[in-house]
């Protein structure tokens, strides 16, 4: 009987702490919506054609990620996913005087070069998830907005305000219930769209380095027996 009794407490233990997990995958699953920082470095900007043409800029970043499930289709999630970026920093950038002229206007001198700092929001975004194991994500994301600088970006006659646009990919790994770690890596890209007399653009390549944290329906995610 005492056997008997071992092999029952162990038994149940061990269903309860599967139950447990299992109901965390779940919650994870039918979570509202996903939080979380992520940091991401570009190194030696990339010089196209047609998109960015600055060289020899690096990238920055430190912001929050968020994703919003829409639709959610066997091992498939898509989501609104917008972010904020609290801290965008752009080095070897121009710093400038400004010289009135005497019959009006000014000219814009060149005296020295150092970092310059942004605030970007994209509230434009889209994120898709496929599931490949209980742990293991991959997605690909893509997203559009805005970043106020200090100053002009990338030259003089440039402006302090860019538009944004970027699209990339990575995984996620779920190592808690509600818990997971994203690295990925995304081409972004910056330019005033032609709204300046000058408009050279800035592209990265950023990989990056988050963490997330799942906000589901249930408020606590305990299994039920052992909330009783």
């Amino acid at each position: 009987m005492r056997v008997v009794t071992i092999i029952a407490i162990v038994a149940s233990s061990t269903v309860a702490t599967l139950s447990a997990q299992t109901m965390g995958q779940d919650e994870l699953r039918q979570s509202r919506w996903e939080v979380g920082p992520y940091g991401g470095i570009a190194r030696h900007s990339l010089v196209g054609t047609h998109l960015g043409v600055t060289p020899d800029r690096n990238h920055l970043f430190l912001g929050v990620h968020a994703t919003v499930p829409f639709i959610r289709w066997r091992r498939w999630t898509f989501s609104y996913a917008p972010e904020v970026v609290p801290l965008l920093l752009v080095s070897n950038n121009p710093t400038y005087r400004y010289f009135q002229q005497p019959g009006g206007g000014h000219v814009v001198v060149e005296n020295g070069r150092g970092p310059v700092a942004g605030f970007a929001v994209s509230p434009i975004g889209l994120e898709a998830r496929i599931r490949l194991t209980s742990r293991w994500r991959v997605y690909a994301a893509s997203a559009a907005g805005g970043v106020w600088f200090t100053r002009e970006v990338p030259t003089a006659y440039s402006r302090a305000f860019n538009y944004t646009f970027e699209v990339g990919g990575g995984f996620l790994w779920q190592y808690r219930a509600r818990d997971s770690l994203r690295v990925g890596y995304k081409f972004h890209h910056l330019s005033n769209l032609y709204s300046a007399p000058d408009n050279p653009g800035i592209d990265g390549a950023v990989f990056l380095l988050g963490f997330e944290r799942a906000f589901g329906s249930h408020q606590d995610s305990r299994p039920r027996n052992a909330r009783m």
